[in-house]
């Protein structure tokens, strides 16, 4: 049995460091809100195919409304903070977090997919060197 080059635990802190979860270089991104193709470091697909993207809106989604809104409005509900302020403050954060999040929601996205199936990285392919081709 082949031994993974790249472990469970490497994927996972190359992922909340925003790094190829394949090489660990950074520069995954060109611009604040675009992804590149492949990796600039090891030419690792960024995104695999038609839909791929979903994973990284999901997390998005989810740091926005569990981390920001859902908190907001929990202090509203508490009379910490006024309608005013929560309204407002909803308002802001559903139009700023997802952009501030972007690069983190697809790190993110990239380290689950290859945490759940490691064996997909190119360097972990060993003998089968189809795993990263175009489809």
């Amino acid at each position: 049995m082949q031994r993974n080059t790249v472990s469970r635990v490497a994927i996972m802190k190359r992922g909340l460091r925003i790094q190829c979860p394949n090489c660990g270089s950074g520069g995954l991104f060109r611009g604040l809100l675009r992804i590149r193709y492949r990796c600039p470091g090891c030419g690792l697909k960024l995104s695999r195919s038609d839909g791929f993207f979903l994973g990284a809106m999901v997390w998005n989604y989810g740091l926005t409304v569990f981390g920001v809104l859902a908190p907001l409005v929990l202090l509203g509900a508490l009379g910490m903070l006024s309608l005013e302020v929560v309204v407002a403050g909803c308002f802001l954060a559903g139009l700023l977090v997802p952009i501030l999040c972007y690069r983190l929601a697809w790190s993110l996205w990239l380290m689950c997919y290859y945490w759940a199936l490691p064996h997909e990285l190119p360097s972990n392919a060993g003998d089968n060197p189809a795993v990263d081709e175009d489809e």
